[in-house]
């Protein structure tokens, strides 16, 4: 069983302390996108290809990063929904879709993404994250959704937490699943 941790606030970067000791001449662009803007994005290596699973409005593009100094789009596909996180396990993009729950987009050909499924939250669905066969999703006023995607064609609620806030983010680990809260 997975135990809940919410945050009502966050403060700085956890690293920042580290970041601000170095010389920030070491950061420099490599690449960029320039069509539109995104929302989301997700790594991921597909037949041994590097790319990005990114959301743009209501678009999930596949981006390969082989190249990082140029990236290339490789495919994409509609949305209902405005994207507003993207979690990447095996050969499926999970989607959190705001007013159209969560989404599973098949990306093993990445130049044809196609949707293997989708779980229609009661809230709005901003944050995803994926653990073993279940994704966790941050669904704003309904809080923390627990989806068994063990069969990504047929997604099933296993089980919710209603946070005290709206719930906007999530991240697993272990037991754990911090949820990003805002009360205000």
């Amino acid at each position: 069983m997975k135990r809940i941790v919410w945050l009502t606030t966050v403060i700085g970067v956890l690293l920042a302390p580290a970041a601000l000791s170095q010389d920030s001449s070491n950061v420099r662009t490599i690449g960029l996108w320039p069509h539109g803007p995104c929302y989301a994005a997700a790594p991921a290596n597909i037949g041994g290809t590097d790319y990005v699973v990114m959301g743009s409005g209501g678009i999930l593009m596949i981006v390969n990063v082989n190249n990082p100094a140029m990236p290339v789009k490789s495919g994409e596909i509609a949305t209902p929904g405005i994207i507003q996180g993207v979690a990447v396990s095996g050969s499926y993009a999970y989607v959190a879709d705001e007013y159209s729950g969560l989404r599973i987009i098949n990306i093993s050909n990445p130049s044809a993404p196609i949707e293997a499924g989708f779980y229609d939250t009661p809230g709005l669905a901003f944050g995803v994250a994926v653990s073993g066969s279940y994704a966790y999703v941050a669904d704003y006023g309904s809080g923390l959704r627990i989806i068994n995607i063990s069969n990504p064609s047929s997604p099933t609620q296993a089980g919710f937490y209603d946070t005290p806030g709206y719930a906007r983010g999530v991240a697993v680990s272990g037991s754990y699943a911090y949820v990003a809260d805002y009360d205000g």
